[in-house]
């Protein structure tokens, strides 16, 4: 398949890209300036800006399914994973893809959720200590399930390079001191191109 991975140049999507071009499929990196990805003649290089949707209608072009790794941590304005999304859903519409894989943080809440006490307690201090990075986290999720397409989140909790790579999906809430391999969140993401059991749900990774 071709497939256009937003965040490219990120922890996450340079890895992301990379597995996609072991497995041989093509590849549109949509980086906002310069490269940090090797040459290869499966990668195809997109500049613009993710909140211009001509931009990214010109990265979708030719594609099959979208994976984004976008984040807003180290951003000025915190939501560039909801402004995404608002430009990705008419853009993917246009260009007839539907299928769209995303990764944000565990401690966003869904509207299927069913959070206990403990789990509450741990949203209200994350939102006390990042609320727009969270309220993005949890936007893009709400606009992606109202959108009509085949769309998944993973969410995570910490991601670090210890441990193996090993993981699960699951429904519960992980703890607050959890954490997970970035390569397994790596294989998630890309595992998700073939695997429809999670349309329409946004699960959480853990440890296997």
């Amino acid at each position: 398949m071709q497939i256009t991975v937003f965040g490219a140049n990120g922890k996450v999507g340079r890895l992301v890209v990379r597995k996609l071009l072991d497995e041989g499929h093509d590849v549109i990196a949509f980086i906002h300036r310069h490269s940090n990805l090797s040459e290869h003649p499966g990668l195809t290089l997109v500049r613009g800006d993710i909140h211009d949707g001509h931009d990214v209608g010109q990265a979708l072009q030719g594609s099959n399914a979208v994976i984004s790794t976008l984040g807003s941590w180290h951003t000025r304005e915190k939501n560039i994973l909801s402004s995404a999304v608002e430009r990705l859903v008419p853009a993917m519409r246009t260009a007839g893809i539907s299928r769209i894989i995303s990764v944000t943080g565990a401690g966003a809440f869904t509207a299927q959720d069913t959070p206990n006490l403990f789990d509450t307690t741990q949203h209200v201090l994350l939102n006390t200590i990042a609320p727009k990075v969270l309220r993005d986290g949890e936007e893009h999720i709400r606009l992606l399930a109202e959108s009509g397409l085949d769309w998944t989140v993973v969410r995570s909790p910490v991601m670090n390079e210890s441990g193996g790579s090993a993981y699960q999906l699951g429904d519960h809430f992980p703890l607050p001191w959890q954490t997970i391999r970035r390569q397994a969140v790596v294989d998630c993401l890309v595992a998700q191109l073939n695997d429809t059991s999670r349309y329409g749900e946004a699960p959480f990774i853990t440890r296997s």
